[in-house]
């Protein structure tokens, strides 16, 4: 299992494209944390409080559209390229190959969080304020690996299933940007069980809701939005296996 997970890594970060996309990432992580930390019109001074440093983090969790990019090109470059059938000649399970993937897609996802985590902490340390680190705090630090890891998981398991690069990553951002928003418009109670507004609702500070119109959003609690997602992943995980195992690559 080893040596499949090294060679999947080495497929991850050969790719030019990761880098890209990681980096783009980070920036708007910077951004996002940025704009929190520094603008003093809208939300007040940041003094580095437990919920505006909780806050704050979950600024990366924001980005998590860009985790599952990473996760849907993890298993759908190989169908693009026609590397798959390579792949299963040195490892003949079908499901040893998804399941490496799915642990690299985790991998990704803590990393993500954690340079964007330094990111955030540098602009922390920027506008000269001591952060005070309390409950809420903690709670965004195990929140957000985890969310970021199921997200790259379901990326992979989402790949596994529509294999054609270019559809499986336009359908995901339609999906993602326009379909569940139309739902949550019109269909706020049902919408906030859908995948992504699930996930969401991990990221959702108090500071972020107080500033919303009364009725616009009802995110479900953060742990319950965080085990709606996992119910997702884990459905979207095994119907990648089964199809890999039955169907011709």
């Amino acid at each position: 299992m080893s040596g499949i997970l090294a060679a999947e890594l080495r497929k991850l970060t050969s790719v030019r494209t990761t880098w890209i996309i990681t980096g783009v990432g980070l920036v708007l992580v910077a951004f996002g944390a940025g704009f929190f930390i520094f603008e003093e019109q809208f939300s007040g001074p940041f003094l580095g409080t437990d919920p505006e440093v909780a806050a704050a983090i979950d600024q990366i969790g924001g980005m998590s559209p860009i985790v599952l990019v990473i996760g849907l090109l993890a298993m759908t470059t190989e169908f693009r390229h026609g590397t798959i059938g390579r792949t299963l000649q040195f490892t003949p399970s079908r499901t040893t190959v998804v399941g490496a993937k799915l642990l690299i897609g985790i991998g990704y996802g803590v990393l993500f969080f954690a340079l964007g985590l330094v990111v955030v902490a540098s602009l922390v340390a920027i506008r000269g304020q001591v952060p005070t680190v309390g409950a809420e705090t903690w709670a965004a630090m195990w929140q957000g690996p985890v969310a970021l890891a199921l997200t790259a998981m379901f990326g992979v398991a989402l790949g596994a299933l529509l294999r054609n690069q270019v559809v499986a990553v336009a359908v995901s951002l339609i999906y993602l940007f326009i379909g569940e928003t139309l739902v949550n418009q019109f269909f706020p109670e049902g919408a906030r069980w859908m995948p992504f507004q699930a996930l969401n609702a991990v990221f959702a500070s108090e500071e972020s809701m107080a500033a919303m119109p009364e009725g616009m959003i009802l995110p479900l609690d953060p742990l319950v939005g965080l085990s709606v997602f996992l119910g997702y992943v884990v459905a979207f995980a095994v119907a990648a296996v089964v199809l890999m195992r039955r169907c011709d690559v």
